[in-house]
C-alpha cells in the first residue's frame, strides 16, 4: 500500500463471530483504521 491508497475491501469476524466488511462498517458514525507496516521489515 501507498500512501492515498484506496482501503482493499475485506471482510473479518467480530468478537461475536458475526463477519464484518469494510464497506458495512464506514459511514455516518465514522470509522478509524489503523494500518500499519508488517513488523520487522524496513517498510
Amino acid at each position: 500500500m501507498q500512501i492515498d491508497d484506496g482501503i482493499p475491501a475485506f471482510e473479518l469476524p467480530d468478537q461475536t463471530g458475526r463477519t464484518r466488511s469494510f464497506a458495512g462498517l464506514k459511514g455516518a458514525h465514522g470509522l478509524v483504521l489503523f494500518v500499519y507496516a508488517r513488523d520487522n521489515t524496513s517498510g
